[in-house]
C-alpha cells in the first residue's frame, strides 16, 4: 500500500491495491488533521462490495463539509471513523438519487444523537423543498437549525468558522448541477524569523502585535508587519461532481491543490460518458493539467470497472500526480 501526505506519495507497506493508493486509515480522532480528504465512496450509480455511492468529506480542523451524500453514507462516515456531529454543512451537487439519498437518514441520525447546533445545506433547488417532503412524510422535524443556501454559480459562501465555498456549474445532463471548491479557514500568519532577527527582534510580545497586524517602534524605527509577517497558504480543494468535461471546471480549479474529478468510464466509452454527463480518466487528467492542480483524485467509478487501475494509469500518461479515490481513505494535506 502507499501513503500520499503532502502530495508525495512513498510506499508505507508492500499491501496488494494494484494501482497506486491512498493510505487507508480509519480514526479521524489520532490523525487530528488540519487539512485533508476522506473518500466514502466513489463509485457511480451502482454500488458495488467495496464501493459506495458518492460522498467526500473536507476536514479542516474539527470541522468536516461533506460533499454528496450518497446512500449508506452513515456507514461510510463510521467506518472512516467521522463524528457526523463535527459537520458543519453539506453540499450536494445536484438531485440523482446517488448523490442525495443518504441525506433524509443522515439529518434524522443526527436529531437522534442530540444534535443542537446548526447546520447548513448547499445546493441545487430543489433541495430544500426534497428535505421538507421528506420530513413530512416520514413524520419528523428536526430538533436543530438547518438553513438551505440556493447555490449560485460563482457566488461564494462563507461557513461558520471561515471555510470558503465557491459552486461552479458543471455539465451534466441538462440537470442543474454544481461543482464546488473549498479553501480552508484563513490561517494566521506566520513571522518569517530570519527576517525578524536580522531587525534585531527575538520572539515575545513585540513579534505577536507585528503578527495581529500593528505597527510598532523599536529603538527609533518603526516597523510594519509587511517586514517580518508571511501570509500562509489556503489549501484549496475542488470536486466536481458528475460532469462531462466543462471549461467552468478549468476556470473553478485553478492552482488548486486537489482536483477530485468525474472519472465514470474510460476512454474508449468517451461518447457514453459524454452522452450521460460523464467524463473519462483522459478527461479528468486534462482537466487537471489545464487548471495546473497539484494533486487529481479519480472518483465516480462505473460499476462495470472491478478496479480503477486501467483508469489511473490513463489518466497518468496526461497528468501523472493522478490517484484513485477509495473508500475510507484519507488524503492529508496538513497533518
Amino acid at each position: 500500500m502507499q501513503r500520499l501526505l503532502g502530495g508525495r506519495l512513498s510506499n508505507t507497506d508492500s499491501g496488494s491495491e494494484g494501482a497506486p493508493g491512498i493510505l487507508l486509515a480509519k480514526c479521524y480522532g489520532r490523525w487530528g488533521l488540519q487539512a485533508g480528504l476522506v473518500f466514502l465512496g466513489s463509485g457511480a450509480a451502482v454500488p458495488r462490495n467495496n464501493r459506495g455511492l458518492p460522498g467526500l468529506a473536507f476536514i479542516n480542523e474539527s470541522r468536516i463539509v461533506l460533499l454528496d451524500a450518497g446512500e449508506g453514507v452513515q456507514k461510510a462516515l463510521d467506518m472512516a471513523g467521522l463524528s457526523a456531529s463535527k459537520i458543519i454543512a453539506i453540499l450536494v451537487t445536484h438531485l440523482h438519487g446517488d448523490h442525495v439519498l443518504g441525506l433524509p437518514g443522515l439529518l434524522q441520525s443526527m436529531a437522534m444523537l442530540g444534535r443542537s447546533k446548526p447546520l447548513v445545506l448547499i445546493g441545487p433547488r430543489g433541495l430544500g423543498s426534497l428535505v421538507e417532503e421528506v420530513a413530512k412524510l416520514t413524520l419528523w422535524l428536526p430538533p436543530y437549525p438547518i438553513e438551505v443556501v440556493e447555490a449560485r454559480a460563482w457566488e461564494r459562501i462563507r461557513l461558520p468558522g471561515g471555510i470558503e465555498v465557491l459552486p461552479y456549474p458543471v455539465n451534466h445532463r441538462g440537470v442543474e448541477a454544481f461543482g464546488y471548491r473549498l479553501w480552508e479557514a484563513p490561517r494566521k500568519p506566520k513571522i518569517d524569523l530570519d527576517a525578524a532577527r536580522r531587525l534585531g527582534l527575538e520572539p515575545g510580545p513585540i513579534l505577536g502585535m507585528l503578527q495581529r497586524g500593528l505597527e510598532v517602534r523599536v529603538n527609533g524605527r518603526v516597523i510594519r508587519p509587511s517586514d517580518v509577517v508571511r501570509s500562509q497558504h489556503r489549501i484549496s480543494v475542488s470536486y466536481t461532481g458528475d460532469t462531462a468535461p466543462s471549461h467552468s471546471v478549468v476556470e473553478a480549479s485553478r492552482n488548486v491543490d486537489v482536483l477530485v474529478h468525474d472519472a465514470t468510464f474510460a476512454s474508449d466509452m468517451a461518447e457514453e460518458a459524454h452522452n450521460e454527463g460523464h467524463s473519462t480518466a483522459l478527461d479528468a487528467a486534462r482537466a487537471a493539467r489545464e487548471a495546473a492542480a497539484k494533486i487529481l483524485v479519480l472518483t465516480h467509478f462505473s460499476a462495470r470497472y472491478t478496479s480503477p487501475e486501467p483508469l489511473v494509469w490513463e489518466a497518468k500518461r496526461i497528468f501523472p500526480n493522478t490517484y484513485p479515490a477509495i473508500d475510507g481513505a484519507k488524503l492529508v494535506l496538513r497533518p
